[in-house]
């Protein structure tokens, strides 16, 4: 094991298309992540490989970490080809975590491939779901909700989506601050939509985007629904299943042939109910594994 540097994205991104056909994640990351990685990323600190043979590696992992109301909360991005490798990277990443103060770390994977991790100290949390529906046989109807007014991003302004995604999703499990271009930047303002109260008061978000996703079983491209998020007080009214129908118009409109959803499974809201009725099935189930630092 050594740390990685930025010349072994390309095997690391091949790694990636491995756990996407083996089912140890959902898809591909997109272009944006990708080119962050190799401009900004933190390699020596951040992140340890497993050289296999030529040009190839057997494993890489990756560290990430966020501000949360609790403390830093850590995010190991691990892939590996063996589940010997993936408890040796695993480890690596949770002492790492430890070690920088992080009150809990947090990795995905396709359901039934963590098993591994269990051995480093991480539990299986709950379960996280991507939910897809067709875009190409139509729309559901869009679904205003009265008293609230649509709002997109050539009208909402700077700062509002930052504030109104921390508002909407403090009360959520292993919440985590976000940053207005980390939000929206490089999304189209069209499909950055927000609800609006009729006093005006911001109310629920979500923001999409088309993606062409590589090594992806999906109709391309494909429309992706993000933080859908509704502030405590107008919950409950149909301000998410309104974002979300309108979204899907949108999308439609700008060429996506697909569209998903990213959703706790355990969301308090109940919110996979709302994205069922719109069309939307679960398409990938993953585990979310968790170890907590006291």
């Amino acid at each position: 094991m050594r740390p990685g540097r930025a010349e072994d994205l390309p095997a690391i991104v091949e790694l990636w298309r491995a756990d996407v056909a083996a089912g140890r994640r959902d898809s591909m990351p997109r272009r944006a992540h990708v080119d962050l990685l190799a401009d900004r990323f933190d390699w020596p600190a951040r992140s340890r490989v497993v050289p296999g043979s030529e040009d190839e590696l057997t494993g890489a992992v990756l560290a990430s970490a966020y501000p949360s109301p609790d403390g830093p909360l850590a995010q190991l991005e691990i892939s590996a080809k063996s589940p010997a490798v993936m408890e040796d990277l695993a480890r690596w990443g949770v002492g790492l975590s430890r070690a920088a103060g992080a009150v809990a770390v947090l990795v995905w994977t396709g359901r039934g491939h963590g098993e591994p991790l269990r051995s480093v100290g991480l539990q299986p949390t709950r379960p996280w779901w991507r939910m897809d529906r067709d875009l190409q046989d139509g729309v559901p109807e869009r679904q205003a909700v009265d008293g609230y007014r649509l709002i997109d991003g050539r009208d909402a302004a700077r700062g509002s989506w930052a504030d109104m995604h921390n508002r909407s999703f403090a009360d959520h499990w292993r919440f985590s601050y976000r940053a207005e271009d980390e939000l929206v930047g490089g999304k189209s303002p069209a499909l950055c939509l927000m609800a609006m109260s009729a006093g005006g008061e911001p109310a629920a978000i979500t923001l999409c985007e088309v993606e062409r996703l590589d090594s992806d079983s999906r109709p391309q491209p494909v429309g992706l629904i993000r933080s859908v998020g509704t502030v405590p007080q107008h919950r409950r009214r149909g301000l998410a299943t309104w974002l979300v129908s309108e979204a899907l118009v949108r999308l439609r409109a700008a060429g996506a042939r697909h569209a998903s959803l990213y959703v706790d499974a355990l969301n308090p809201t109940q919110a996979p109910n709302a994205y069922r009725k719109l069309g939307f099935d679960v398409a990938f189930e993953s585990e979310v594994w968790e170890a907590t630092f006291p």
